[in-house]
């Protein structure tokens, strides 16, 4: 009787945590900092960047893994993916440290035209894996917004 009364405890547990699990709201994106150049390659270079995002959500989760595609002004820039687990509190601000791998010929022949703006339109699209107390989710990452070129110039002007 009481391994039957432990398994239903457990059961009514698990199936709560999975209705609140299903209702996992995106998470609000703050803004890019601390954006610096790792590795400088022929046709492929590291950047890392740490990304600000709030958590409206009333329950931690790990973000276990994220990945996407950069564009700059609907132009190809690169692949970021995320450098480490994070923890994620509940209705809290987070930060995503990112490495993103540019592509090298993309960003020279967008340089000059990037140069040549005060702002441009930066544009992510991805998915993170969230994961609490055994369970994942695949949520998507979407981002667009115009943001200033001097944020980028750090990458783009040491190739």
């Amino acid at each position: 009787m009481k391994a039957l009364i432990s398994t239903l405890t457990i059961a009514v547990f698990a199936l709560a945590s999975c209705k609140a699990y299903k209702d996992v709201q995106e998470p609000e994106f703050r803004e890019v900092e601390n954006v610096r150049l790792i590795d400088v390659g022929l046709l492929e270079s590291k950047a890392g960047a740490d990304l600000i995002y709030y958590n409206p959500n009333s329950f931690n989760v790990t973000l276990s893994s994220a990945r996407g595609d950069v564009y700059v002004d609907d132009k190809y820039l690169g692949r970021f993916e995320l450098e480490d687990k994070v923890s994620v509190k509940k209705r809290a601000e987070f930060t995503i440290p990112a490495i993103l791998k540019i592509d090298n010929i993309g960003a020279l022949k967008n340089q000059n035209e990037i140069y040549k703006k005060k702002e441009v339109m930066i544009r992510i699209d991805g998915v993170a894996r969230l994961t609490k107390t055994g369970f994942s989710k695949e949520i998507p990452i979407k981002y667009e917004k115009m943001e200033s070129v001097d944020k980028l110039r750090s990458i783009i002007s040491r190739k």
